[in-house]
């Protein structure tokens, strides 16, 4: 039987954790990454809660490269680790920690969409996810390919869907493959260089809305920015708007001025004007205040911002 490290931070790894457990392999250790701002990290999970339901020995590390931290796995003496979930990169010398090698994850069809931020990635783009797991070396997301379980992003799916069909496809995939690993079975197949690509980071910040952009290009990057991440963002009234989801509005015919609300439902949903189409808010919530403010017809999201500089110029000059 084989002995078996995780190492992670999120969701996904607790996931891994627990079908590992329903197929009875055996888990000698898990490595949880704690960072000190864990709200600034999409889908972060305490790892300790559910190794201490599991009776599972446990470390927490800030940096995974520590000594004490190698130090720890090697004297669980694995045959496979694990790494699932965490954005730091793991020093060669890992790769000799366990017999077998290290077992990585993405959610991605790789080779396509190497890299950072792919969760957020591929709901912008409405591309294909998968469950991948495959043997990690040096490069980013690379090694040969164990197993995938492939899904569709759909039109009207946002991140918070998109994160559950991987869930769910981390099920189907080790459902497929664990099986077959209890039975010795290790042949990754090669990924295939010339159809790599590769996403890059992205930040909170990336989430901003330019209501000049068309309705379907603000769509998917509403549907992106939305949880687990921190949501998509523009400002109204001088106040920081988080936008969570929305829809495209495709039958009334109305055209205003770019980023004004031209309608707004009993529901309270709000129709803006984009640089092409038009985009129904559907919910959204103001970040830095907890008074309350309405948004009405004729309300303008976004900055005019030759305006804005004139108004800080003028009260420089004032002072």
């Amino acid at each position: 039987m084989y002995k078996i490290l995780v190492i992670g931070a999120v969701n996904s790894t607790v996931q891994i954790i627990n079908k590992l457990v329903e197929h009875n392999l055996e888990i000698v250790g898990v490595l949880g990454h704690e960072p000190k701002n864990k709200e600034k990290i999409s889908g972060w999970a305490d790892l300790s809660l559910v190794t201490s339901l599991l009776n599972i020995n446990y470390k927490g590390f800030s940096k995974i490269n520590d000594k004490e931290n190698l130090n720890w796995a090697l004297d669980k003496k694995p045959d496979i680790i694990f790494a699932v979930g965490f954005s730091q990169l793991m020093h060669e010398q890992w790769f000799s920690v366990s017999n077998l090698g290290c077992i990585g994850f993405h959610p991605t069809k790789l080779p396509i969409g190497r890299g950072r931020a792919p969760l957020a990635w591929i709901t912008l783009e409405q591309s294909y996810g998968s469950a991948s797991f495959f043997l990690m070396g040096e490069g980013a997301d690379d090694g040969p390919i164990f197993t995938q379980s492939i899904f569709k992003v759909e039109e009207e799916d946002d991140a918070t869907k998109v994160e559950a069909k991987i869930m769910q496809h981390i099920d189907l995939a080790l459902d497929q493959w664990l099986p077959e690993l209890k039975k010795g079975f290790w042949n990754p197949v090669p990924q295939c260089e010339h159809l790599a690509s590769y996403y890059g980071i992205r930040k909170e910040e990336d989430g901003l809305i330019n209501w000049n952009d068309d309705v379907n290009y603000i769509n998917r990057l509403i549907k992106a920015a939305s949880r687990p991440h921190p949501g998509a963002y523009t400002y109204c009234k001088d106040e920081k708007l988080i936008i969570w989801s929305c829809r495209p509005e495709n039958d009334i015919q109305f055209k205003g001025v770019i980023g004004r609300v031209l309608l707004k439902n009993k529901e309270g949903n709000i129709l803006i004007q984009t640089g092409k189409g038009l985009l129904w808010i559907e919910e959204y919530t103001f970040k830095d205040t907890s008074s309350d403010i309405s948004i009405n017809v004729g309300d303008k999201l976004g900055y005019n911002i030759e305006d804005e500089i004139y108004k800080i110029k003028k009260q420089i000059k004032n002072e």
